[in-house]
């Protein structure tokens, strides 16, 4: 029996990955040896995702029942370890950076909940949205280890843009998914 739903987001995930120049992963292949990427596997009892460090040791293993959900952990991970590059910009344009947390409504991954880290001459300040314009610290600590641990992270850094779209839908007390990132 041929699973056309799952090549479709098989298809997406890849068209995804092209077009947002994401690199460093393994795609359904032994990554035994490889150091500093991510990976998707299909195992007997269903998908894991994993990222490896410098040793080539699997860090942050994920096993999945479900195809859909391990892409998206999977497009999750990769894009985070792409955006070093846009982690320095930002550093030095002294412009807050942005993390979501998505959660799935409705069969639909919409965002549930925003981080800023925004630096100040006494450091990195680390806020979550509670309302419109309303932060408050992030006491917990969800923003650091995010940023110290990426690949075992359920945040994913996103553009100015993709924020100013969540701070519209806090105003309107609509969550939609993001159409930017």
């Amino acid at each position: 029996m041929i699973d056309r739903d799952g090549e479709q987001r098989r298809a997406e995930t890849l068209a995804v990955i092209q077009t947002e120049n994401l690199s460093g992963y393994r795609w359904f292949e032994d990554a035994t040896n490889d150091t500093d990427i991510v990976a998707i596997q299909r195992t007997e009892t269903g998908w894991v995702v994993f990222a490896t460090d410098e040793r080539a040791t699997p860090q942050g293993r994920r096993e999945f029942t479900a195809e859909e959900p391990a892409l998206e952990n999977f497009l999750s991970r990769l894009r985070s370890s792409n955006s070093v590059e846009w982690r320095e910009k930002a550093r030095r344009e002294n412009t807050p950076r942005y993390f979501v947390r998505e959660l799935r409504v409705d069969g639909r991954l919409v965002p549930a909940r925003l981080f800023r880290r925004r630096e100040t001459d006494h450091g990195p300040v680390d806020e979550m949205l509670v309302d419109v314009d309303t932060w408050h610290p992030d006491t917990k600590g969800v923003l650091e280890r995010a940023i110290r641990f990426p690949l075992d992270s359920d945040l994913e850094e996103i553009s100015d843009a993709a924020a100013s779209e969540v701070f519209a839908m806090v105003a309107r007390r609509e969550y939609t998914p993001l159409t930017r990132r």
